[in-house]
């Protein structure tokens, strides 16, 4: 298999996408497109200084006009892309929480979570549209969970985390049918991390049994293990750190 060689991962400031950060450097990545809301009061940026082979590029998801601003910077600066991985995701936001019960539900939470979580990964690949459905190979994951599964749900609760994610799914293998129509070397996938050592995780830890909670720097070698045995028969799927298929 050919190394990826111009990687862009959004929300590589801290988390998840930071550890995807340095395992692309570790796995023979030449050049980072890495995004943040504020790059350089970021952790990532302290560690990965810009330089020519690392870039960052301030990208916030509740900003259309940003999303496609930094689509059309990235292809730019990038000859071509080999692989996309974008870890946006919100559980919790001050004072948004998971709703246990329909009575929680509030419309600016809900739109809030739908935003994050759904609108802005496909909007962000729409903004690199011109890339990816050029004829070569390109691998484009996001960051979904097992939450988003419908047939999965046997607990109920979390309505707007699982339903935004749940979006995301749909957006993901939709995008995935259109895209073989022009590159049939791309796949377009959704990823479960499995419960990672991060922000969106730290209230909830004490209910984590023991020996389930990975770090970020687990997570992001477990899942950039995933993308590198997908085919391209793959592309639209669900898959789990373990790379087994997960049923949407």
């Amino acid at each position: 298999m050919e190394l990826p060689m111009h990687i862009v991962i959004q929300g590589a400031g801290r988390g998840l996408g930071l550890a995807f950060a340095h395992h692309a450097l570790r796995a023979g990545a030449t050049n980072l497109y890495l995004t943040a809301r504020n790059p350089q009061d970021c952790k990532g940026f302290r560690q990965l200084q810009p330089s020519e082979h690392v870039q960052w590029f301030k990208l916030d998801f509740l900003s259309s006009d940003q999303i496609a601003s930094t689509g059309e910077a990235i292809l730019a600066a990038a000859p071509h892309i080999d692989r996309v991985i974008v870890t946006a995701g919100v559980l919790h936001d001050g004072p948004i929480q998971p709703e246990k019960q329909v009575g929680a539900l509030e419309t600016e939470a809900m739109l809030h979570l739908y935003r994050v979580n759904a609108m802005g990964p496909v909007l962000f690949l729409k903004s690199l549209w011109p890339a990816l459905r050029r004829a070569y190979p390109v691998t484009v994951a996001s960051l979904s969970a097992r939450v988003g599964s419908i047939s999965d749900n046997r607990l109920g609760g979390w309505y707007s985390y699982r339903a935004s994610k749940a979006a995301l799914n749909q957006y993901m293998r939709t995008l995935s049918i259109e895209l073989a129509r022009y590159n049939d070397r791309a796949k377009i996938v959704t990823l479960h991390p499995g419960t990672v050592e991060t922000d969106l995780s730290q209230p909830y830890r004490s209910q984590i049994a023991k020996g389930q909670l990975k770090s970020a720097t687990e997570s992001a070698d477990q899942l950039w293990g995933v993308l590198d045995r997908l085919s391209t028969s793959d592309s639209g799927g669900f898959f789990a750190y373990n790379g087994k298929a997960i049923d949407f």
